[in-house]
């Protein structure tokens, strides 16, 4: 029975039109009409096209069929499927994107007895990715010791806004006070939104013997899978003074000082010494 299974598996597989690309944006503009390819080809032996479908998760947006020259939106959705074009080996749709992710899929079958199927799917997320690279701004020449710096980082207009994430050696800052929270400006005319966020920086509390610190501005947007840019730069940070040399001459000029006035009051008891020695000796 399973050999029997697996048999007319690759019957109905080799005798069923098979697609050869199926094309779906991974991220679709809402000012613009999203358009779904489907090619597909027939083999010899294979019946005729019975119909193409298109769906938008389990539900059929589409549908035609090639024997009566038909076509069939379906907006139960609310997707609108603008405009269409299918033959024997190509069905193209222009769909107006929806929000979200949602997961597209070309069904094509063949004509009886068996009305074998080939289907595909791909995801196509609603998203306008950033023109530009995340900028950061503000950044000092060098930064002394003792001191503080605010760097700003600012992501592009997009949708939606992406998150704001600083790293600072390769390490991600999470503490509130050090990077506060991401602000989301108001949406523009087309609904993009551009996003950034503060970083204050604080030398002394890093262990850096570079020089300089390592910032890293990294942008996200929460799309699927998450599209990912970043910035990083380079923030010098100007060295102590040499506290080891200070200490040594000031303990150096310290010891001078104490060596003097050791030497003072040994020749003070030395002198008192004698004359108590002397004394008796002229009362005599």
């Amino acid at each position: 029975m399973v050999v029997l299974f697996f048999i007319s598996m690759f019957v109905a597989r080799t005798m069923c039109h098979t697609i050869t690309q199926l094309d779906v944006p991974r991220w679709a503009d809402p000012r613009i009409d999203a358009e779904l390819r489907c090619q597909y080809m027939r083999q010899p032996d294979d019946p005729a096209l019975h119909s193409v479908k298109w769906y938008r998760g389990k539900h059929e947006i589409f549908r035609y069929t090639f024997q009566e020259f038909e076509t069939r939106s379906f907006n139960s959705t609310g997707v609108s499927v603008i405009n269409s074009s299918c033959d024997p080996l190509l069905c193209a749709i222009m769909v107006r994107p929806e929000p979200g992710t949602a997961s597209y899929t070309c069904e094509v079958s063949s004509e009886g007895p068996r009305f074998a199927v080939d289907r595909r799917s791909a995801n196509m997320t609603l998203a306008v990715l950033p023109e530009y690279e995340p900028l950061i701004t503000g950044l000092p020449t060098i930064v002394q010791a003792g001191e503080q710096a605010f760097v700003n980082c600012t992501s592009d207009y997009s949708l939606p806004p992406a998150r704001i994430d600083w790293f600072v050696d390769g390490e991600i800052q999470e503490d509130p006070i050090i990077t506060g929270n991401t602000h989301v400006s108001g949406a523009d005319g087309d609904g993009l939104q551009a996003s950034w966020r503060t970083l204050h920086v604080y030398p002394d509390d890093y262990s850096t013997h570079r020089g300089f610190l390592s910032l890293e501005c990294r942008a996200t947007l929460p799309t699927r899978p998450p599209n990912i840019r970043s910035m990083a730069v380079r923030l010098f940070v100007a060295s102590r003074p040499h506290i080891s040399s200070y200490m040594l001459s000031k303990n150096s000029a310290v010891s001078r000082s104490t060596v003097h006035q050791l030497h003072s009051c040994l020749s003070i008891w030395t002198m008192l010494l004698l004359v108590t020695r002397e004394v008796p000796l002229l009362v005599k």
